[in-house]
């Protein structure tokens, strides 16, 4: 059976550079789109302008397609070298487990934008601060997406901190989305049932993206421990 840390023996040749670079930018692109994220959601719920908060949550979209193209290349170079199958497989599921934060975040742009204004007018202060801060922490965690991959690429001294960090704050949004929950039952809506089910909705995948970060750092603290 071959291991999975061969895909560190193959991170570790000269030949490997231009892959290298490539899931570093993607890392960094995936990273962007969280980033934009809270940007267009601060601009909904707390500055009220809908214009801006439409323009951000479309970069969103438009970061995703760039990295789902980026995901494709790497894909490309990586089947088009001589690689152990082993080293593809690894390197294209470290790939896809970045492409799910990147989803995540456009399955949030898509849907907030059509949840009507009056939702949000009807929600309490409560409500509104912990979407806000389940955001700022989702970024804060997002943070250490880039340095983590980064680290895997090249030196492997600072994994281990880095899926710590993650793991913390994917535990912080988790509390955050239970408090959310709650002020949310408290709270009375004269809204339909969709709009309800469709916020619901947006809350549950803003939860996921730290999942799915937390996933990378998991993948990767597999492929380091195996490479020992």
């Amino acid at each position: 059976m071959v291991k999975m840390g061969s895909l560190i023996e193959f991170l570790k040749r000269k030949t490997a550079l231009n892959v290298l670079e490539k899931t570093i930018k993607h890392a960094q692109i995936v990273q962007q789109c969280v980033k934009e994220l809270e940007i267009g959601i601060n601009f909904l719920l707390n500055e009220k302008d809908l214009q801006k908060a439409h323009d951000n949550l479309h970069k969103v979209d438009l970061l995703e397609g760039d990295a789902d193209k980026l995901r494709r290349e790497i894909q490309r170079d990586v089947s088009q070298g001589e690689l152990d199958p082993s080293v593809r497989q690894n390197l294209s599921h470290l790939i896809k487990r970045m492409d799910d934060v990147a989803n995540c975040c456009t399955g949030v742009a898509r849907r907030i934008n059509t949840i009507p204004i009056k939702f949000w007018e009807q929600s309490n202060a409560e409500t509104i601060s912990l979407v806000t801060e389940m955001m700022k922490s989702t970024v804060e965690c997002s943070r250490f997406l880039d340095k983590i991959v980064i680290d895997l690429l090249e030196e492997r001294k600072n994994i281990k901190e880095y899926a710590r960090q993650i793991n913390q704050y994917e535990h912080k949004i988790d509390i955050l989305n239970i408090k959310l929950r709650k002020s949310l039952q408290e709270t009375k809506y004269d809204v339909n049932y969709f709009t309800a089910f469709t916020a619901g909705n947006v809350f549950d995948i803003i939860e996921a993206i730290s999942d799915a970060i937390e996933g990378v750092a998991d993948y990767i603290m597999i492929l380091l421990t195996s490479a020992v």
